[in-house]
């Protein structure tokens, strides 16, 4: 499955066009509806900013979908004056989103907004899925992706290296 293509803005301010912008070749996106789901998206960081160091070619993104069309968010979700805005640091990978959220959610098949969803993207495509909490069943099968992924990357450029010496006569 495509994901969606969607506007957005990051933490900074900048605007975005996902799945466009991405700059991993693999990349880890965390959905989330609500403020409250923060405890379940930070489930998800330390293991994804680890894999950030780990494979060059991955990148990792925290979606806020906040609804709405008109593309202006409420003070509230950029930070706004509340005490828990003021406790809660963004990541520099946040990403809001401002869109129709049970047509996100339609397109990318998910049931709702009582939980978060995690997605691996490859070239726009979703390849992986799940939900909830990071357990250690998935952060081991995500490792392995990454890892298989890589070897594999490492493998084409090394065959077509050896194709280009062969055919300059090297």
């Amino acid at each position: 499955m495509k994901f969606p293509s969607v506007p957005g803005r990051t933490s900074d301010g900048r605007r975005v066009h996902l799945p466009v912008d991405f700059e991993g070749e693999q990349t880890l996106v965390v959905l989330s509806f609500h403020n409250r789901q923060q405890t379940l998206v930070d489930s998800w960081r330390g293991f994804a900013n680890q894999l950030r160091e780990e494979y060059d070619h991955f990148d990792y993104y925290e979606l806020f979908v906040t609804g709405g069309r008109g593309g202006m968010l409420p003070p509230s979700v950029m930070g706004g004056l509340s005490p828990d805005n003021a406790r809660r640091k963004l990541a520099d990978n946040t990403v809001f989103v401002p869109v129709d959220k049970q047509a996100f959610q339609r397109r990318l098949g998910i049931l709702g907004e009582q939980t978060i969803y995690a997605f691996l993207v490859e070239d726009g495509e979703v390849v992986r899925q799940a939900a909830g909490v990071l357990t250690s069943t998935t952060a081991e099968a995500l490792e392995s992706l990454l890892s298989e992924y890589e070897s594999a990357q490492s493998q084409w450029s090394q065959a077509n290296g050896e194709a280009a010496e062969e055919s300059s006569g090297g």
